[in-house]
Formats: structure tokens, C-alpha cells, sequence
């Protein structure tokens, strides 16, 4: 069962175009018109999708996505409607049913849908206005009951003005609309959404529960937040555990957030093995020097056993601490 995992409510957001939105989005709901959501990368596009689909009369049936971007454009279309036995070389014994055909009954969210190949709009639009398709290296007519619901971090009008998206399959598409405004223009969102997701990031990470501080709130406010709510996520969950105590402060945040005017772009690039490793390595440090040297008081600190301290302090090489 494809299920959609979150619903109005997981929307944190105090700000007064959100919250006209997320009534927009409630009081059609109900509808099956196609929705088109728009906004930049990690905005929260997919949450509104999946709510879209969790409080809709489809609810039952299955919420299916497709990321057009992430499939390469030769594969996409057996993708979307499926294909028959023999259909092309390396079609599987018996077929696939795409993922059209897997959404009947339920909705469909077709995420970056601006990716989506000239061809196959046009083919997605004949669908949209005939209700049926047919799969690839197939003749049979197969009924469509499904809502669309299409995403894309891009503004479509201009992809239909450049010409690379039709005119005609952005109207059908375009029937309710959802802009979601950047992190930058809802500033009166971050410290409700920096407390929310730190006290969850907490319990899904099992570290001890903590606080921002009103001055780390007001070094998030003055970022200017180009990966969206995503990029504040992964701020706060390394700030979790960069803090030694229940709180989160200026200096628990990277270094480009305190810094006026500077982008993640300027930092060297860290894999997530590596943040982890550093922050580790932060973290030992400053316990152990929090309590003045005792390895003890520092492992209770940090919420780990002492042997598992000492095996951190071995891994790392941090012999200057055994002293």
C-alpha cells in the first residue's frame, strides 16, 4: 500500500500566507480537481502533496510519486503507463504496470514535472483529457481514476513562454494552484519551525531533548536560507549534536549561519560520514573540557557509557585527551 505520511497539521507555520494556503488547500480537498504546486527546493511541496491526498475523499487508495527528473527520459514513459511483455528489448516476462495504472482510485504526484520531455506531455495531456491510456507496446484501453497532483521547483509560466512546457498541458494542469512562498519570506516561521524540529529531531535521534536560544533564532532569522526549510532541518539536527547542554546556542550553529552574507556554497564540501565524524570529535572535546578533564562526568554529559568515551577517544586519536 502507498500511503501518504503526512497531513495539514505536520505543516508548522504561523505565517499569514501559509496559513491562507493551507486553508486553500483544505476546502478542496474534497474535489477532484488537479492541483499544481510550485515553490523552490525544499519549500515543503511534497508535504501539501501528501496531505493533499490524506484528507481527500481518496484516501484509501494509494498515494503514488514519480520524480520525472530522476528517471532518464528514455525510461520514463514505461514508468508512467507501464509496458507489455516484448515491448522492447529487456521488457519483463508478463509487463509492468505503470505508475498511472498502480495510482487508480488514489492520486498521483508527479514531482518535477518541468523535466518531463516535450513527447511525453504531449501524451500525458491526451490522457488528461480522454481519461485512459494504453501501455507502452499495448492496445488495450485502460481507465484512469486518479487525481494528479504535479510539483516543480521552477516557475512553469516561464518554462511555457521559453517554450520547453506546453501551453496547453499547463492549463490543465493549472486548475488549483499552490505557490509556497520561500523560507526567506516567512521569517516569522523559523523560530516555530526551529523549535518544532529540534524537540522531533531529538526523539527520531534518540539525543537528549533541547531548546534554541532566542540569540541562535536570531542568527537563523538573518540567514537568507537558499535550501529552504530543508537546509534548516540539517542545520538543526548537526546543532543537536554540537550542543553539550539542553540548549542550542550561537556557537552550536555552522559557521557560515554566523557569518553575515556567507552560503553553504563557501564551505568546503563535507560528506555526511565526515559532518558526522566532526561533530563527534566537537563534541568529546568540549565535554571533557566542560568537565574539567574527567572522562566520567564527560561520558555522562554526552549520555554514552564510559568505555564507549574511550573507544571514541581511541578511533579519533585523541591522545592528547588521555592525558
Amino acid at each position: 500500500m502507498y500511503e501518504a505520511r503526512y497531513s495539514f497539521e505536520d505543516i508548522i507555520t504561523q505565517n499569514s500566507i501559509m496559513m491562507e494556503l493551507k486553508d486553500i488547500a483544505k476546502r478542496v480537498t474534497k474535489t477532484n480537481s488537479t492541483v499544481l504546486i510550485q515553490g523552490e527546493s525544499g519549500t515543503g511541496k511534497e508535504l501539501f502533496a501528501h496531505a493533499f491526498h490524506k484528507e481527500s475523499l481518496r484516501r484509501h487508495g494509494n498515494f503514488v510519486t514519480l520524480n520525472c527528473a530522476a528517471i532518464p527520459k528514455e525510461l520514463l514513459e514505461s514508468e508512467v503507463f507501464g509496458y507489455e511483455e516484448g515491448a522492447f528489448t529487456g521488457a519483463k516476462r508478463g509487463g509492468k504496470i505503470g505508475k498511472f495504472e498502480l495510482a487508480n482510485g488514489g492520486t498521483i504526484l508527479l514531482d518535477e514535472i518541468g523535466s518531463m520531455p516535450i513527447n511525453l506531455q504531449s501524451k500525458l495531456l491526451r490522457v488528461l483529457e480522454s481519461r485512459e491510456f494504453e501501455r507502452v507496446g499495448g492496445n488495450k484501453r485502460i481507465k484512469l481514476d486518479v487525481r494528479i497532483i504535479a510539483s516543480c521547483n521552477e516557475n512553469l509560466e516561464l518554462s511555457v513562454q521559453k517554450g520547453t512546457f506546453r501551453r496547453d498541458l499547463y492549463y490543465r494542469l493549472n486548475v488549483i494552484k499552490i505557490d509556497i512562498p520561500p523560507l526567506r519570506e516567512r521569517i516569522d516561521d523559523i523560530e516555530l519551525l526551529a523549535q518544532t524540529m529540534v524537540s522531533k529531531l531529538a526523539i527520531d535521534l534518540q539525543l537528549t531533548p533541547k531548546t534554541v536560544s532566542s540569540e541562535a533564532c536570531d542568527r537563523l532569522k538573518s540567514h537568507n536560507w537558499p535550501g529552504n526549510v530543508r537546509e534548516l532541518r540539517n542545520v538543526l539536527e548537526r546543532a543537536l549534536y554540537f550542543a553539550t547542554y539542553n540548549i542550542i546556542l550561537p556557537e552550536h550553529l555552522p559557521e557560515y549561519i554566523n557569518e553575515k552574507g556567507t552560503t553553504p556554497s563557501s564551505q568546503p564540501s563535507l560528506t555526511l560520514k565526515d559532518m558526522v565524524e566532526k561533530t563527534e570529535i566537537d563534541a568529546i572535546k568540549r565535554a571533557i573540557r566542560d568537565a574539567n578533564g574527567s572522562k566520567t562526568i564527560a561520558a555522562e554529559m554526552l549520555d554514552i557509557h564510559r568505555t564507549s568515551l574511550y573507544k571514541k577517544i581511541e578511533k579519533y586519536k585523541l591522545t592528547e585527551l588521555m592525558d
